[in-house]
């Protein structure tokens, strides 16, 4: 039967963007995110000597969190993994505009990008410390 989400009792589930996208919205994004943030002068010398593959996990994780799916996500605090880099309010700006381009190119909506966007605006504080 298709149509909205149920619960085993027959009760409607409230659809997540982690039940409506999938691995778009966690490895999907988590991918085309490093690879544009590795291919952008400005922000791949964040990650000399970073194990990308291991951040790419972490980042999906994270991001399954946000888009309403398992709390997977086990790795550091955020301000602890952020603060020996520095990261300025522009290089946050120049991340969040990758976010929403990787997201636009998985072909995830507009008020879906939008929603994601503010989850992780939530944690600027957290991110940017220079």
């Amino acid at each position: 039967m298709c149509g909205e989400p149920r619960a085993t009792n027959g009760a409607k589930v409230k659809q997540t963007l982690y039940m409506k996208y999938g691995s778009r919205v966690t490895s999907g994004m988590a991918e085309c995110l490093y690879d544009r943030g590795l291919d952008d002068p400005e922000l791949a010398t964040f990650f000399d000597g970073v194990d990308i593959d291991r951040l790419r996990e972490h980042v999906a994780d994270f991001l399954s969190v946000l888009a309403g799916g398992p709390d997977i996500y086990r790795g550091r605090d955020l301000r602890e993994a952020h603060a020996d880099y520095r990261i300025s309010k522009p290089h946050f700006e120049m991340v969040m505009g990758h976010i929403a381009g990787a997201a636009t190119e998985l072909g995830i909506e507009p008020e879906d990008i939008a929603a994601i966007a503010a989850a992780i605006r939530g944690y600027e504080d957290d991110v940017v410390s220079g």
